[in-house]
């Protein structure tokens, strides 16, 4: 094989497959990118068995083949030179690269050891603003669990029907539900893998098109964007029934706090209970009349905040995790209106912006301890 590309055009291109790589010791080969070669296109593509990024490229195939290399040296040296224009070629089973005045060698791997992904066959397209979609999945995607002890929740629920987008992320402590009324026919319910959406964003936050289009098929969900195709599996574990979870309620309280000052009191009180070693995060939030106190302890110091709030109902003394609340708190625009819906000390406590019903979220109370 042996191909001139731009160099830019190409380390682009790279940098976009090698966000589906992780290290993998057991099986080398899919830690590298696969490259292509054929005719005038030129195709790169990077797997973690789940998740697969395959992007095309232009650039003047002088002769056709294949081969698999390692990324990050790549990257590191097409990154800190300034020619236009490299070569790309194997030679006794090495990757050459070329530039007027340099040259560097590159072990690759047999390409024949490289996994075969399958192909996607069919499904029903969908199409969305790009911009509204990576938005869309920033602000669901904090609640999923970050672990993979249990897959269900390991992910990003997303359903499509009547004309409605909804994501929904959940790890029992805590659950996001975002719903967007969207100009699109059909039905759709998947759940993603955490870090097939976290890889995906970083891939789409750089991409200068307009919209995404997605199809899903069997266990796969393929997301296309100019010249690159996002393959990933699905988990085929059912997700919670969080409907059940949004609809259990019973509140007999609200309140009604500014988001920004909210927030910059939680932020003060997170640096006392971040590592608080019974219960981290953990802040002890007292409802009275107009006033909310916060107050939080670590092993060597304490803090005592107030803010002005309104309320409807008795007042009400509970714990609860400072961190899950500013990571909604991130979401929302400087003057808007956060409403908390409230029950009892051990029920969850409902969040959502004043005269907004599409971005929801829930959190579960710690132990309140006297």
């Amino acid at each position: 094989m042996k191909i001139k590309v731009n160099r830019q055009e190409f380390l682009k291109t790279l940098r976009t497959v090698s966000k589906a790589i992780t290290e993998n010791k057991i099986r080398p080969i899919i830690s590298g990118v696969y490259m292509e070669a054929d005719d005038t296109t030129i195709i790169l593509k990077g797997t973690n068995l789940e998740l697969t990024v395959t992007s095309k490229m232009e650039g003047e195939v002088i002769k056709g083949g294949n081969l698999v290399f390692s990324h990050q040296l790549v990257e590191e040296y097409l990154k800190e030179i300034n020619d236009m224009e490299i070569t790309l070629s194997i030679d006794n089973e090495i990757l050459l690269i070329e530039t007027e005045d340099s040259s560097s060698e590159f072990s690759v791997f047999d390409a024949s050891e490289y996994p075969k992904i399958r192909g996607f066959q069919g499904g029903e397209e969908y199409k969305l603003p790009i911009e509204l979609f990576v938005n869309l999945l920033e602000k669901s995607k904090f609640a999923a669990s970050q672990t993979t002890d249990n897959i269900s929740i390991n992910c990003l629920r997303m359903e499509l029907e009547n004309g409605m987008l909804k994501l929904i992320s959940t790890d029992t402590y805590r659950l996001v539900y975002i719903t967007e009324k969207v100009d699109l026919d059909g039905s759709l319910k998947v759940s993603l893998p955490l870090k097939s959406v976290e890889a995906m964003i970083k891939i789409l936050a750089s991409k200068k098109v307009e919209d995404i289009t997605f199809a899903y098929e069997g266990n796969q969900v393929k997301f296309m964007v100019g010249e690159t195709e996002i393959l990933t599996r699905v988990i085929d574990l059912p997700f919670p029934d969080y409907d059940g979870i949004l609809n259990a309620t019973g509140y007999t309280k609200e309140v009604l706090i500014d988001s920004a000052e909210f927030k910059n009191v939680l932020k003060r009180v997170q640096i006392f209970v971040r590592n608080n070693a019974e219960s981290k995060n953990s802040g002890i939030f007292e409802f009275k009349d107009e006033l909310l106190e916060v107050s939080g302890i670590s092993e060597v110091a304490k803090i005592n905040e107030t803010i002005g709030i309104k309320k409807d109902g008795e007042d009400l003394k509970i714990s609860l995790n400072v961190k899950f609340l500013l990571d909604y708190l991130s979401f929302i625009e400087k003057g808007k209106n956060v409403l908390l819906s409230l029950s009892t000390s051990c029920g969850a406590v409902e969040l959502k912006i004043e005269n907004e019903k599409n971005f929801k979220y829930l959190v579960m109370p710690l132990a309140l301890k006297d």
